[in-house]
């Protein structure tokens, strides 16, 4: 026979599972009012490497626009809504997206391929 501490414990797992899902995180919006023209530049340069100008960065600015980001770890700076590939990514640009913004390169757009 099973002990009923077992059979309690088995079932309180099977429970816990079936939860309510957690919410999705919501964007960071940031204070905006930092933003010079010359960052408004280089968002919009950065805006345009996935070969639309949509106001959204679709490349991760902390990995120097080197990785995908996803659409559910964005940080709004002004119109454009930067993606990050990670959340340690969008919590850094959060806090010090004006220097990650002035000290990021662009990289050359790369051409789609036919």
């Amino acid at each position: 026979m099973k002990s009923p501490l077992i059979l309690a414990l088995l079932l309180a797992g099977v429970v816990g599972c079936s939860g309510p899902a957690a919410p999705e995180p919501e964007a960071a919006d940031v204070n905006s009012a930092e933003v010079t023209d010359e960052m408004l530049v280089k968002l919009a340069a950065a805006d345009k490497l996935d070969g639309s100008e949509d106001h959204v960065i679709g490349k991760c600015y902390v990995c120097r626009l080197g990785m995908d980001g996803k659409p559910e770890l964005t940080v709004k700076v002004g119109d454009y809504t930067a993606n990050l590939c990670k959340e340690h990514c969008r919590d850094h640009f959060a806090a010090h997206w004006p220097t990650v913004v002035e000290e990021t390169e662009i990289p050359e757009a790369q051409p789609e391929s036919e």
